[in-house]
């Protein structure tokens, strides 16, 4: 996140949450960039497939490899955002810090 959204006066808190939002936006950006991409490969694909006889193979659709691959860094970019899943989330990072130091100190 940028240092310039970040204001002197501003409480931990409200720093903590406009970098989760910040977080939510990126995850919304590299959504809506997935759709629009994979979108115009399988145009292109179909396109190309157009009255082709390889029509009806699997092996013709090749568009399937990038969506599938940027599936999976987008499912994994999902849950390190997503409230759903807080394995991935800065509070548990910052739980599992804030843990580790009080057992050191003991």
């Amino acid at each position: 996140m940028n240092d310039e959204l970040i204001l002197s006066g501003m409480s931990e808190r409200e720093i903590a949450i406009r970098r989760r939002v910040h977080r939510l936006a990126e995850f919304y950006r590299h959504g809506f960039v997935y759709l629009i991409v994979n979108s115009c490969l399988w145009a292109l694909n179909f396109w190309m497939l157009w009255g082709s006889p390889a029509q009806s193979k699997w092996y013709a659709y090749w568009a399937i490899w990038p969506t599938f691959g940027w599936g999976i860094g987008l499912i994994s970019h999902g849950l390190s955002v997503l409230p759903f899943w807080n394995f991935f989330s800065q509070d548990w990072e910052d739980k599992k810090v804030k843990a580790l130091m009080e057992r050191a100190e003991k």
